[in-house]
């Protein structure tokens, strides 16, 4: 949201122009991933219901903060952020939440009518993160966050549990460290051609804390904020077992493949001797019918004699029947 983009509910309801003033203050809150954070900052202007500092975490409008000063706390809501490529880069705009809170020192001359409105927005606020919250802890995807150079910033639980892992175990660690070894040296190229194409998608080979290597199949994205570093937005699936399966149908398929080029068969229209039986060759030779059968097909023979041919030898009708020496 830019610094003019303020929400309609919120135009002209102060009525008091923040002072430019340079006091220090200490931010707690979440960020936009959901992690605690706590930094020490100044302000730009400060109002007595208002405040504009820079310098700290991704955040998202309707975060709610605490804010020190001297030892003064008091709630303030993210109400814009500048944007980027603006005067106003990094800049962040709240509003403060306690009625009777006043840490800067500035007494307010006229309390507006912010605070009535901020009751119905803090409760769909708060009920906007739990849905997110809910949606990425308890999705069956692989989901991480990291800066530009590997480092986590988040892991969800599916992605940790894959890991043999807690979540808080992740955060603060390399990717690389959770990459099979054979594969790992390709992670400079890996952060290389998201920072370039701001996307990068393929297969990758992690390892647990079990040892056992499983491939993830992975679509990142580089999310660039106005005034805050770049950092990628993974998300995977576990296909280990759909490899697994693939490489055993791969490899079914090449050993029929090499079957079926082993076999032998016999096709087509087939000179025959119509009194030996001897089959003539392409190159104009005669060959036995058992030799022939034998070389072109995976076939063997065993020999015997039928009856008929046995009937025939005995008395003698039988042109093929072997001749018997008698002398």
């Amino acid at each position: 949201m830019s610094v003019a983009a303020k929400p309609s509910w919120a135009k002209g309801v102060r009525k008091e122009p923040r002072t430019p003033a340079c006091k220090s203050v200490t931010v707690s809150g979440r960020d936009i991933f959901g992690n605690p954070f706590s930094q020490n900052t100044f302000t730009l202007e400060i109002a007595a219901y208002g405040a504009r500092l820079r310098g700290l975490p991704p955040l998202v409008v309707d975060t709610i903060l605490l804010l020190d000063h001297g030892g003064e706390q008091a709630n303030y809501r993210v109400v814009w952020i500048g944007e980027k490529d603006s005067g106003y880069e990094g800049h962040i705009g709240l509003e403060c939440v306690n009625r009777n809170k006043f840490i800067f020192g500035i007494e307010p001359s006229n309390p507006g009518l912010f605070y009535d409105e901020y009751i119905r927005v803090e409760a769909e606020l708060h009920r906007s993160q739990d849905r997110y919250r809910s949606v990425v802890e308890n999705s069956l995807g692989l989901i991480c966050t990291h800066d530009m150079s590997g480092i986590l910033l988040s892991v969800n639980p599916a992605a940790a549990r894959a890991l043999g892992r807690q979540p808080d175990g992740c955060a603060g660690k390399n990717l690389a460290e959770f990459l099979a070894p054979s594969v790992r040296h390709t992670f400079p190229e890996y952060l290389q051609r998201a920072k370039e194409r701001g996307q990068d998608s393929g297969y990758v080979r992690v390892i647990g804390r079990d040892r056992k290597v499983r491939v993830w199949l992975y679509r990142n994205l580089v999310v660039d904020e106005s005034g805050n570093p770049p950092y990628i937005v993974g998300h995977a699936l576990d296909v280990t077992e759909q490899k697994r399966a693939e490489c055993k149908l791969q490899f079914t398929l090449d050993r029929l493949q090499r079957a079926l080029a082993e076999v032998k068969t016999l096709k087509g229209l087939l000179p025959i001797c119509a009194w030996c039986k001897k089959i003539r060759t392409e190159d104009g030779g005669w060959n036995e019918l058992e030799s022939y059968v034998t070389r072109h097909s995976e076939a063997t023979f065993s020999h015997g004699i039928c009856p008929d041919c046995l009937y025939h030898a005995k008395i003698g009708d039988n042109p093929n029947a072997p001749v018997r020496d008698n002398l």
